[in-house]
């Protein structure tokens, strides 16, 4: 699940960072470097221990992913992972069942169920924030106050 999360990720962030050059720099930078880990910023953001609130299941060391950082789950299927994209490429899937609009958390701030889990996005300055979460505690309610809770870090 992890690795088609990523992949899904990948190919939706391609055309975005064919646009911004120096976007592109730094993500390829941190992935190159010795310690491929945690090297984006959002690895900085939570602990284990506090992302695991949210899935509800232990959640190992971040590694980097696409565009940001992932969480997976020591034993079981669950992740938390937070990415940041360019805002003109900020998700909303309006068509998606379950997908609704939170202004109250951002600019043009949603939610929907996504990959066995929730997603939750806004906007941010020039950025797109997405927090995603899967696992037992995977809730609309999880995603959105993992949101609300990054983006309070990120400022």
């Amino acid at each position: 699940m992890k690795r088609v999360l990523m992949a899904a990720c990948a190919l939706g962030l391609m055309t975005a960072w064919a646009q911004d050059p120096k976007r592109t720099a730094e993500t390829i930078t941190a992935h190159d470097k010795k310690n491929p880990k945690a090297l984006n910023p959002q690895c900085k953001l939570f602990t284990p221990a506090e992302v695991s609130k949210f899935a509800g299941i232990a959640l190992g060391a971040p590694e980097n992913a696409t565009g940001g950082c992932i969480w997976s789950a020591t034993k079981g299927e669950a992740d938390v992972m937070l990415s940041v994209v360019p805002a003109s490429y900020h998700p909303e899937p309006k068509l998606a069942k379950g997908f609704h609009m939170l202004p109250e958390v951002g600019a043009k701030g949603n939610v929907r169920p996504e990959m066995g889990g929730w997603s939750a996005s806004a906007i941010q300055g020039e950025n797109s924030v997405s927090a995603h979460v899967s696992g037992p505690s995977s809730t609309e309610a999880n995603a959105v106050a993992l949101l609300k809770e990054a983006l309070k870090r990120m400022k």
